[in-house]
């Protein structure tokens, strides 16, 4: 059985309480990802209809250990991931791991945000969670994809890989714009990535913290979230925005 926090959303001066359901009782070891993109208009996150509280249906897992299957990582590692509405409750445990979706693709001029909540870090605030595009061979050796994260400390990270080799576009770097979680209560962040052209941008609650050229950050492919190790999160969305 896994504790679930309940989640707790702030509208302005009020409070809204959300019970994410006090205890899961699946060990969810597979997948977490993306929502469906398509070119026109965007698509609401993949449904996953009576699954509440299992893992949401067609979501991957990969570990940095190498193991991509689901369940567990090197060693007999495990992640916790539930479909709990509003979206989805990760936490994982002693490794970091990618997670998507194969249909959650995007290519030309594209738009993929997320919203998170973080736990209580129990002091690990120095460990990132966030946003993956650009996304190829998710499972295999040739893996490719780079990533956008924040960490409880106030920076952000925007990283990529490439089979074994990592290339970092914008080493961990300091923004007020992280709202930080401090006491008892989950604090979201929503994260943004805007490629228009030539150009990538990498927004944090509506500000823009860099922005990188688009032959560099390599933006096409399947898109999805990458969470560290020893981290607890509720993904209440990560997709295309909807058109308005």
């Amino acid at each position: 059985m896994i504790e679930i926090p309940p989640l707790r959303l702030w509208h302005g001066r009020r409070t809204r309480r959300i019970a994410l359901a006090a205890t899961c009782s699946v060990l969810c070891a597979a997948p977490l990802g993306a929502q469906q993109a398509k070119a026109a208009p965007a698509s609401p996150q993949h449904q996953t209809g009576g699954n509440e509280g299992k893992r949401p249906i067609g979501w991957q897992v990969r570990y940095d250990g190498g193991a991509a299957h689901a369940g567990h990582g090197a060693g007999g590692d495990t992640v916790a991931f539930a479909q709990m509405t509003p979206g989805f409750h990760v936490t994982t445990g002693g490794q970091a791991a990618l997670l998507w979706h194969a249909d959650s693709t995007v290519r030309g001029n594209f738009v993929v945000e997320s919203s998170i909540f973080l736990f209580p870090t129990k002091g690990r605030d120095h460990e990132g969670y966030g946003l993956v595009l650009g996304g190829s061979d998710l499972g295999g050796a040739a893996q490719r994809y780079t990533y956008f994260l924040l960490r409880n400390d106030g920076r952000y990270l925007v990283k990529q890989r490439q089979g074994e080799k990592l290339t970092t576009l914008t080493d961990w770097t300091a923004t007020p714009a992280i709202k930080l979680q401090t006491g008892g209560d989950a604090m979201k962040n929503d994260l943004r990535v805007e490629a228009q052209g030539e150009t990538v941008r990498f927004l944090v609650n509506g500000t823009a913290v860099t922005s990188l050229p688009r032959a560099r950050v390599n933006p096409d492919g399947i898109f999805g979230l990458r969470i560290n190790h020893g981290v607890n999160a509720h993904v209440v969305s990560v997709g295309r925005p909807k058109a308005r």
